[in-house]
């Protein structure tokens, strides 16, 4: 589909007119078209597991388990999805993806920071939030949400999970089978407005997200003084430009180099909805449910704690994310320009521990992450968080 021959929308139309006079008119053309595209792939493979009983998925947990694109009882468009990934394509470097892996667990802190606004992302802009404003799962569920996309980065980020038969692979794929549960139900749906909104979970909105995990994580930690040199920032660009293929992003929206992941994060930025309604409720939802902290006391005190200590985690936590994420966009070429009070206060810890990690007291870049990831897990456990991240077939019913 040209641009040309897309759905006409005023305002839209007004956006797209703007980003051509501010970005490079192909790229802007690109994103545009993929508002209006999906992951045909895996949306074959949800078409014959919706009709299908357990052996369908069974059959998809077979193939993923033992990195075989056929297995029996499969869905014929099952090999079509799993081959290419399967096969790796040649600029795959493995050791590249595991290394990029260590490296962006250097500084949990910023990860969570990157995290929050990644988040956020899928919601900030008045079309792209539809499929979960829609889905209700991240208003009425929202710290499960939160949870479960854990969990899931935690698969997708450890060091050597990304290879077919891990579990950051598995579940990588699982959450792109996810997206086309959705998809699948939300076209069904007569309140989805294709030509407002393009469809649902298209591609532009997958690459910006998983873009987002790459660009923002690494602004957060130059905020708050955390160096990575050049060799190092190009293994974590191999990182998620691996998992954005996993996802099923279109090749010319794929991040290729950081400027080039930074360039699509703009054109989102000027293309998509601003903020609406629905962000706003959504927002709401993370600020006042977002962290499900009383599941951290005994069972017999949470009914009675949870109306007060979940809001006020779950602000402090988000709100004060949010806050740094809000500020680091407002300088996104000079990150050190943040004046929030956190990362003020971070950012000597931050160069006392970057000294000692140049000096090797801290061990290898492996043995940080092993550490700084185990402190995240811990943190889930502690919240009795849930155990992984959300599975195809419990996306395949509505909440509301």
């Amino acid at each position: 589909m040209s641009v040309a021959n897309i759905p006409h929308d005023p305002a839209r139309g007004l956006r797209i007119t703007q980003a051509h006079s501010r970005f490079p008119a192909d790229l802007v053309n690109v994103f545009v078209q993929g508002m209006f595209q999906t992951d045909s792939l895996v949306d074959a493979v949800a078409a014959e597991l919706a009709g299908s009983e357990g052996a369908g998925w069974q059959a998809v947990n077979d193939a993923l388990t033992h990195a075989r694109p056929t297995v029996d009882n499969a869905p014929p468009s099952l090999e079509a999805l799993l081959t290419p990934v399967m096969s790796t394509p040649p600029w795959f470097d493995a050791e590249q993806v595991r290394w990029g892996a260590a490296l962006w667990w250097r500084f949990w802190i910023s990860n969570q920071i990157g995290l929050a606004g990644s988040l956020r992302t899928g919601y900030r802009f008045g079309d792209l939030n539809k499929p979960q404003a829609m889905n209700g799962r991240s208003a009425v569920m929202a710290a499960k949400r939160y949870e479960e996309t854990a969990r899931w980065v935690l698969d997708a980020t450890e060091p050597g999970g990304l290879v077919p038969g891990r579990a950051g692979f598995s579940s990588t794929i699982k959450i792109r089978l996810v997206h086309a549960m959705v998809r699948r139900r939300l076209r069904r749906d007569p309140r989805w407005n294709t030509a407002a909104w393009g469809e649902p979970i298209h591609t532009s909105g997958m690459a910006l997200t998983g873009i987002a995990f790459l660009i923002l994580p690494l602004a957060a930690a130059e905020m708050v003084g955390i160096e990575y040199t050049d060799d190092e920032k190009e293994a974590i660009r191999a990182l998620w430009h691996w998992v954005c293929y996993l996802m099923g992003v279109a090749e010319p929206l794929l991040p290729h180099t950081i400027d080039h992941a930074r360039s699509i994060a703009d054109i989102a930025t000027a293309v998509f909805a601003p903020p609406d309604e629905d962000t706003r409720m959504l927002d709401n939802a993370v600020m006042h449910n977002g962290i499900r902290a009383e599941r951290a006391l005994p069972s017999f005190l949470r009914p009675a704690l949870a109306p007060v200590l979940r809001p006020v985690i779950s602000y402090g936590i988000w709100g004060v994310s949010n806050a740094i994420v809000a500020q680091l966009e407002e300088h996104p070429d000079n990150p050190q320009r943040v004046n929030h009070p956190v990362v003020r206060a971070l950012r000597p810890l931050v160069a006392r521990r970057e000294k000692s990690r140049r000096k090797g007291e801290l061990g290898s870049d492996f043995e940080i992450a092993e550490r700084q990831r185990k402190g995240v897990t811990t943190a889930l456990g502690l919240i009795d968080a849930a155990p992984h991240a959300l599975h195809p077939r419990e996306a395949m019913a509505a909440t509301r």
